[in-house]
Formats: C-alpha cells, sequence, structure tokens
C-alpha cells in the first residue's frame, strides 16, 4: 500500500475507530489522495465550513470581533523579569469545527488575515487611551490621534463596502470577481502594510511627545520601500501640523505658542537661566528679567533632544536667532509685534510709523507669509533662510544705526580706555591733588564737577551731549588706608538694547582695563614730573655760584638718578605705546572691519564680534598668553609702576635735600647731623627701589622671550632695544655693591 493511503487509513482509523479500506472508498479506480478523503468524509456525514461563512468570519475578525468557526480569544501576558518586555495581552484564534472543517491552508490564510483585526484594535486601543485622558493630550498627540482616526474610518468603510459584496454574494448574485478568502487577502494587502505601520509607529510613539514624536516618524521614511515612503511621508504631513504652525508663529511673528511645550524652543524657567557670557575670567550676573542681556541669553533656550530628525542643528539655531531676534525687536526695541504689525491688508487708516514703513517694503506682512508643510523641504529652507537673513539682519542694522553701539563703543574706547589724551590729560590734572588724599574724604558732586572740568578743558566738549551724560565718575568701596588713587573710577552707562551686547561683564571687563590703564597713566605723568623736578633741580646747582662746593659725590648720585628716572620714564613710554597701538588701536580696527565690512548675521554674531575685541584688549594689555589665563605679567607691571612711583618720590626728597645744601652753601651754615640720616636713608630708597625694579624687568624680559603672542613679545625688544638689561645682569652684584659704598660715604 503506498505512503499516501496508509496515512489515509491512518487518519480514519484514528477518527473512527475502526480501520476502512481505501479499496471501499475508490474501488477500481486510483484516486488522489484528496479526492479519497473528500469520499470517506462524505461517506461518514463530514464536510468543510463553506468559504462564504468563513469570509463573513474574517469581516468580523477584521473588526476585531469573533466569528461563528473562528473566535478571539485574548491572553494575558506578565512582564519579564529581564525587563525585556512589559505586561501586555496577546491574540490568538480558536477554530470551531463542530459544524465543518477548516483545512490547515485555510487556517494559516485566516491568521495572515485576521493579523489585520488585531493590529486594528491595537490602533484602537492607542486612539481611545488618548481621547478618554480627563486633560488634553499635546497637540502632536492629537494630530497624531486624528490622522489615526481616519485611517480608521477608512478601514471601517472598506469593510462596509467588503461586507455588502458579502451580503449581494450570500443572496445569490454573481460578483466578479467572487468574494473569496483569496480575494480578501488580495484587496487588504495595502490595508495590511498600512497597519502595520501605524501599529508599529504607535508602540515607538507611545511615550514621545512633540519634535521627539515628529522625529519618531520621521524614521521610518529612511527606508528603500516606496509604499512605507510614501505612507510615512503622508503621516508626517498631518503629524507635524501643529509643529509648523508653531515653527511659524515664532519665525514670523517672534511669538512661542507651545502650550504643550513640544517646541524645540522654550521659555527657560528662572531657576535654569544660563550663566551670562565669559569676558576672559569676569562673569557678573545680569538682571534677570529687565535687562536686555538676560532677555536674549536666557529668555529661551534650544532643547535639541526636541528637535525633529529632518531639521539640522544648523538649521535648529538659525530658526531659534530668528525667533529671538523678533521677540527682542518687540520687547526690546519698540519695534511692534512681530510681522502681523504689518500686515499689508490692514486699514489704510492706520498710521504707519517710519520704522514700521521701512519694515514693509523689505517684507514683513501677512501676504509674504508662506505656509510651512513637511512635504514641502525646499520652500521650507527657502523661508528659514530669508526670515533669518531679514530679522537677524534688521536687528543688527538698528542695533549699529538706531541705537549707535558703535558710538557707544567709540566712546568706551576714547574715555575708558583713555585714547582721547587731552581728556585724560586733563582729568589726571584736575582729580591728582584730590585723589592723592584719604578715600574717605572723595564726595561725589567733587567727582562729577572735577568730570565735567575736564570734559571743557579737552576736545570731548565737542562729543555728543547724549553720550557725554553717560560717564560718570564714581568712588568704589575702599578700606582703611586706602586713597581716591586705590578707588576712583570712570563708568560708562548704557541702556536696553546695548546693554544686550555690552552686559554687565562686558562693562566689568572695560572697568578693568580703565583701572590699569588710569594707573599706567597715573606713573606716566608722576615720573616725568620727577625728571622734570629733578632736572630744573640739577641745572639750579650748575648755574649756582657754589657749585663747586657741591659734593662731587652728591653731583655723581644726581646724574646717576637722572639716568634711573630717564631709565623708568622708558619702560613707561614704550608701555604706553605698546597699550596704544598693538593693543587698543589694532583690536579697534578688527572690530571695525567685522561691524562694518563683513558685518554680523545676528546678534550673537554681535555679541561675539565684541566679545573678540574685548578678549582682544584685556590679553594683550595684561599680556595674557591665552584666554583665561594667569595675567602674573600684569602684576609684574603693576609691581613695576609701584616701583617706579616709590622711586619718583624718593628723588622729590632727594632734589629737596640738594636744593637746602646748596642753600646751607650759600649761607655759610654747618651740615646738621639729622639732614646726612635723612639723604642715607633716602639714598638707600633709590637704590632698593631701582635694584627691584631692575631685577624685575630683567625676569618680565625673560618671560616675553617666551610669550607664546608674538605682538607681546615684541616689547621685549622695546624695553631692551640695544640689550643693555642683558649685558647688565652680569654686571648687577658688582654694581649693587659700589653703589652700596658710595651711599655709605655720602652718609659718613
Amino acid at each position: 500500500m503506498s505512503a499516501s493511503v496508509r496515512e489515509a487509513n491512518l487518519h480514519v482509523g484514528g477518527s473512527s475507530g475502526r480501520i476502512v479500506h481505501v479499496t471501499d472508498i475508490q474501488g477500481n479506480t486510483r484516486l488522489p489522495r484528496a479526492q479519497l478523503l473528500d469520499r470517506l468524509r462524505a461517506q461518514q456525514g463530514l464536510a468543510y465550513v463553506p468559504e462564504l461563512e468563513l469570509v463573513r468570519d474574517v469581516l468580523y475578525l477584521m473588526q476585531g470581533i469573533s466569528g461563528t468557526h473562528v473566535r478571539l480569544h485574548h491572553a494575558w501576558q506578565l512582564p519579564s523579569d529581564n525587563g525585556s518586555h512589559e505586561a501586555c495581552t496577546h491574540m490568538r484564534l480558536d477554530f470551531d469545527e463542530h459544524a465543518g472543517m477548516i483545512s490547515p491552508p485555510t487556517r494559516d490564510l485566516i491568521h495572515r488575515l485576521a493579523e489585520l483585526g488585531q493590529l486594528f484594535e491595537r490602533v484602537q486601543a492607542f486612539v481611545d487611551s488618548h481621547e478618554s485622558q480627563p486633560v488634553a493630550t499635546h497637540l502632536t498627540a492629537q494630530s497624531l490621534c486624528h490622522f489615526l482616526t481616519g485611517e480608521l474610518q477608512a478601514h471601517n468603510a472598506l469593510l462596509t463596502d467588503l461586507d455588502a459584496q458579502w451580503h449581494a454574494q450570500a443572496e445569490g448574485e454573481k460578483l466578479s470577481p467572487p468574494l473569496t478568502l483569496q480575494r480578501l487577502a488580495q484587496v487588504t494587502s495595502e490595508p495590511m502594510m498600512r497597519m502595520r505601520l501605524m501599529s508599529t509607529i504607535v508602540e515607538s510613539c507611545r511615550h514621545a511627545h512633540g519634535g521627539a514624536l515628529v522625529s519618531t516618524i520621521h524614521t521610518y521614511t529612511l527606508t528603500g520601500h516606496p509604499f512605507i515612503r510614501r505612507c510615512t511621508a503622508t503621516m508626517l504631513d498631518h503629524v507635524s501640523r501643529p509643529f509648523f504652525h508653531t515653527l511659524s508663529r515664532w519665525i514670523y511673528d517672534g511669538e512661542l505658542d507651545d502650550p504643550f511645550h513640544e517646541f524645540f524652543v522654550a521659555r527657560a524657567p528662572p531657576s535654569q537661566t544660563r550663566k551670562p557670557p565669559l569676558v576672559d575670567d569676569l562673569v557678573v550676573p545680569t538682571e534677570l528679567g529687565t535687562d536686555a542681556a538676560d532677555v536674549w541669553h536666557n529668555r529661551f533656550v534650544l532643547q535639541l533632544q526636541m528637535l525633529p530628525s529632518f531639521l539640522s542643528e544648523h538649521f535648529a539655531r538659525k530658526i531659534f536667532s530668528t525667533g529671538k531676534s523678533l521677540h527682542f525687536l518687540r520687547d526690546c526695541c519698540s519695534s511692534g509685534h512681530g510681522h502681523a504689525e504689518y500686515d499689508d491688508t490692514a486699514q489704510p487708516s492706520v498710521a504707519l510709523d517710519p520704522e514700521q514703513a521701512r519694515l514693509r517694503t523689505l517684507g514683513y506682512g501677512s501676504a509674504h507669509r508662506r505656509e510651512l508643510r513637511y512635504s514641502d523641504m525646499a520652500g521650507l529652507e527657502h523661508a528659514i533662510d530669508a526670515e533669518f537673513a531679514l530679522a537677524s539682519g534688521h536687528l543688527c542694522m538698528r542695533m549699529l544705526s538706531t541705537f549707535r553701539l558703535l558710538d557707544h563703543l567709540r566712546a568706551l574706547k576714547s574715555y575708558l580706555l583713555l585714547t582721547q589724551g587731552d581728556f585724560a590729560d586733563a582729568l589726571l590734572e584736575t582729580l591728582g591733588p584730590s585723589l592723592a588724599r584719604p578715600a574717605s574724604t572723595l564726595y561725589q558732586h567733587n567727582l562729577s564737577a572735577a568730570l565735567e572740568t575736564a570734559i571743557r578743558a579737552s576736545n570731548a566738549q565737542f562729543d555728543d551731549p547724549e553720550i557725554l551724560r553717560r560717564l560718570d565718575a564714581r568712588s568704589l568701596e575702599f578700606g582703611p588706608g586706602d586713597t581716591g588713587w586705590d578707588t576712583f573710577t570712570l563708568e560708562y552707562r548704557v541702556d536696553s538694547p546695548v546693554n544686550a551686547v555690552l552686559d554687565a561683564s562686558a562693562m566689568a571687563g572695560y572697568q578693568l582695563l580703565f583701572n590699569y590703564l588710569w594707573h599706567t597713566n597715573r606713573v606716566a605723568a608722576r615720573i616725568t614730573a620727577a625728571w622734570s623736578q629733578l632736572l630744573s633741580v640739577q641745572k639750579a646747582v650748575l648755574r649756582s655760584r657754589h657749585r663747586k662746593l657741591v659734593d662731587r659725590a652728591l653731583m655723581r648720585q644726581l646724574r646717576a638718578t637722572l639716568g634711573h628716572v630717564c631709565e623708568m620714564v622708558h619702560f613707561v613710554r614704550h608701555l604706553q605705546s605698546f597699550i596704544e597701538l598693538e593693543g587698543i588701536s589694532y583690536a579697534w580696527q578688527r572690530l571695525e572691519h567685522d561691524l562694518t565690512v563683513t558685518k554680523p548675521s545676528d546678534l550673537d554674531h554681535l555679541v561675539d564680534i565684541h566679545r573678540t575685541y574685548l578678549h582682544m584688549l584685556i590679553s594683550t594689555t595684561l599680556m595674557r598668553g591665552r584666554r583665561s589665563a594667569s595675567d602674573h605679567l600684569a602684576s609684574d607691571v603693576r609691581a613695576q609702576l609701584h616701583s617706579i612711583l616709590a622711586y619718583a618720590d624718593a628723588t622729590d626728597e632727594l632734589g629737596m635735600y640738594v636744593t637746602s645744601e646748596l642753600a646751607r652753601l650759600a649761607g655759610g651754615v654747618d651740615p646738621l647731623s639729622s639732614a646726612a640720616r635723612t639723604h642715607a636713608h633716602v639714598s638707600q630708597r633709590l637704590v632698593d627701589e631701582h635694584t627691584q625694579f631692575q631685577h624685575r624687568l630683567q625676569s618680565m624680559l625673560a618671560a616675553l622671550e617666551r610669550h607664546p603672542t608674538l605682538t607681546v613679545r615684541d616689547l621685549a625688544r622695546r624695553w631692551n632695544f640695544n640689550n643693555v638689561y642683558y649685558r647688565r645682569e652680569r654686571t648687577t652684584v658688582s654694581t649693587s655693591h659700589a653703589t652700596t659704598t658710595t651711599t655709605s660715604a655720602l652718609a659718613r
């Protein structure tokens, strides 16, 4: 007996409990196995379930409803111990064969068709879970649910049409082609793929919202399957509408219309405002909420985790800057309320100020708005580029022209950096006597009057009064023993919106530079006055009739002291010229080029340009090697200037001693021992201060030779242009010993 016949016998024996011979069924004609089984089932009263009834059950299964012969069974699956999957329900099919048999191939086909019902239930459950929430869900999730609802309605419409065909076929109407299980598989092939895609997206987007949800859906477009890519693009075009609505309000009006925090731009809470921009190591916090710098830097933040994946970070920063520019124009520059105020369809009776009219001619207005959609990415990029150039460019133009940022920078350069020499000299001459007194004796009205006197005594009187009224002289907090030189400062006040660029940290940098330069100018004036006075004393001695009676050692000391003073004048003058030419002038030239020729692209770029300018000033003036490096060379310079001041005071005392000695010789009075002791003390001070000056200068020259900046390194060549300090270094000890011997002889 063949293998098929044996299988038939075994099957029959297993089903009826008795053995049926194949020859009893097929007779003398050999039949295929399928026909053999059909005759056997007919003899025993068994038959297949009619396909029309199975089609009806499948239509029910596609809606998530159990049929007559095929029923749905939901099984609960517990979560795994390792957390690989959560608790969920699984659907399986139970076949009822009491009324007839269902062949295995038919079962497989029903399983494939019933998957559509399972996917339908999953998507429907997602939509129902969002609609049943007591509070409104995120707009992007609502848009996704709206799209899924439309797809589910289309699915129900398809089932309704198929159900109508089934009823017509059940009533005996001939359909072409007839409605069969194979026909259902053919008709639902594309809906099946669409439903699979929606089910997969639903599972992956269950905990996402806003831009993250849009990014998750966008990842399904990165496939080579054209149908999936097309369906996903259609879904994204619908789901991303809330995102593009918020984007339109942001780049066209500068308003953040994001009630559910779904946009990648968010309003920063007060507890998460970022630190103010750094100016080297100077960090001064701004006043939150009122300062223009706080409005620009801290009011909004960029959340890259909410950025849709079809937008690059470069484009996101352009969008961020565009909206911030419009918001800044409206909030800090009194520039209206975004583009809506400049609507071309407005009433003709409404008068426009010149600023509004200029914005309208630049292209602002609702007639120029472009509808932003996911399906028009080229138009999106063009709109973003155009709005960025328009809004950011207009803001920078207003900062430079209307709010006169360049004039403010020029005023800072003239008055706080002391590049207007006649004003600096007049201020120093006016305030000099007052600042030599204790700081507690300085009063604000006296300082303001001295500042006004210096302005009227210099060409500063011809400057713009709007600029001059921002200047103010004041005294800082002082401690015991402080003089006016230690506490005096000059400040320049700026208002909104200019303080977005000249913020508190930047003004602190200018204060640091002013104090350093003011001290340098003070020392330069002091040592120059000491040189002039000592030179007058020397000329008076040489013109005197009693010059031959003056001690030769004292004359040698006078000539040596004059040489040392000239050495210090050389040091200070070259330091001033280095700061003026290599520091301030070069940095200002770079700043003017960046602001007027290359031009900033947005306010962030403008702030960076000014920050670079100020860093260049500080690093060159204080001779720092790199950003945030310690200013040890500037400390050495301050120590040198302090030694020069001490040496100038000692030269004044030496001049007084020489003058008194000349008067004593003219009157024939005997020398006093106290005068000799005073002279010895002054001589020792001169030696000590000059020795410290030379030793410190030699160490500074060695440090400057290793400085990474070529411009700062050139200062060493200016101070030591003839290598005199390198030659003196070998004879420092012997010179110091000889000077000490001379001082002792004079004391005796």
